[in-house]
């Protein structure tokens, strides 16, 4: 059983390194996908008199 650990070995570790040159470029386009779908989006959980252009605070109070 032992001459077959490193063809053991190498098969896990050549699917892994498949999976991962398979799924990293997918899981990118989906994270940026997602961050076009947001900018292009409105945020369900804006109160409905703030318009997003009052974004622009300073942070103390009022608008400048």
């Amino acid at each position: 059983m032992n001459e077959y650990n490193g063809i053991i070995l190498l098969a896990l570790v050549g699917f892994a390194a498949l999976a991962a040159l398979l799924l990293v470029p997918v899981y990118r386009f989906l994270k940026r996908e997602e961050k076009v779908a947001e900018a292009w989006t409105e945020d369900p959980y804006r109160p409905a008199d703030e318009s997003p252009e009052d974004d622009s605070t300073d942070g103390g109070g009022a608008p400048a």
